[in-house]
């Protein structure tokens, strides 16, 4: 080979060589770039008030509708007075620093199902607040089938409860409702007030007491006189929330539960499907 053959020889593998370098610094750069994006996007809060967006939840309009969920119906009286217990709830909870809720009633048919979705999705509302909301009433889990999302073949926090999933499992986000992040019930377990003293119960409640500081959990939970599941788990919240209802609840049952409850911070009755001189459908709260 002659001397220049061999000059350009040389040439090119130099070329080949600083070409091959420069990609590797550039895929290394990419790489540095993506992990810094992904750290960002699993640090930095989402709308819904959780730090990652784990999957999306599919709300139907039509079957909120049917359920009266106020995101999905036009009822002015109702908002309001969703509102106006929004407003009485953020001033409790703030002054006093509390960021968890246990909504439960006397007994069964008394709306604290509802009355949690639609006080959740009031609070969502405040462009300050996100809200986290939880099924906690294991055997007769509602809130999936009020907002219309299908959970039947994904997880739920009975599946984490007893070891069949992770948190990252159960926790969704609804389409077009900013602000919250739901924590829906799959099917029924059974001993669910053992569950609910277990460690892994107290390692959800710690991780969501972790979330944003902004955050608001609510967890719907059985009726306090149906079963032991809310006087379990009552010293895990830092307030109350006792729903009643005109025509249903015994007047001997509120007082015996709020007898119960007496040792927690009850933060007051919503008395639902009260009835008002113009014959719509409202709601109070004392």
């Amino acid at each position: 080979m002659s001397k220049i053959q061999s000059s350009i020889q040389k040439a090119l593998e130099k070329t080949r060589d600083a070409a091959r370098d420069s990609t590797q610094d550039r895929n290394k750069q990419s790489g540095q770039q993506n992990r810094r994006e992904q750290k960002d996007r699993r640090d930095k809060p989402t709308a819904s008030g959780v730090f990652r967006v784990f999957q999306f939840a599919h709300p139907q309009k039509k079957t909120m509708e049917e359920s009266r969920i106020v995101a999905a119906i036009e009822d002015r009286v109702a908002k309001a007075a969703y509102n106006l217990l929004r407003t009485r709830v953020l001033q409790r909870m703030r002054n006093n620093s509390w960021r968890t809720l246990l909504v439960t009633s006397p007994g069964p048919g008394e709306g604290k199902t509802l009355t949690a979705s639609n006080l959740a999705i009031s609070l969502s509302g405040d462009v300050n607040q996100s809200v986290i909301l939880v099924d906690l009433d294991l055997q007769r889990s509602s809130i999936a089938k009020y907002l219309g999302i299908e959970v039947d073949t994904k997880s739920g926090v009975g599946d984490f409860l007893q070891g069949n999933a992770e948190i990252s499992d159960i926790v969704y986000t609804p389409d077009d409702m900013a602000r919250i992040s739901l924590l829906p019930n799959r099917e029924p377990v059974d001993n669910p007030s053992d569950l609910l003293g277990s460690p892994r119960m107290k390692e959800l409640v710690a991780w969501l007491r972790d979330q944003s500081d902004k955050s608001i959990v609510i967890f719907d939970m059985p009726p306090v006189l149906a079963c032991d599941d809310v006087l379990a788990f009552c010293p895990e919240v830092d307030a109350i929330l006792l729903i009643a209802a005109q025509g249903i609840t015994d007047r001997s049952r509120l007082e015996k539960s709020v007898e119960l409850l007496a040792d927690y911070n009850l933060l007051g009755v919503v008395l639902n499907k009260a009835t008002q001189m113009d014959g719509n459908d409202s709601y109070s709260y004392y």
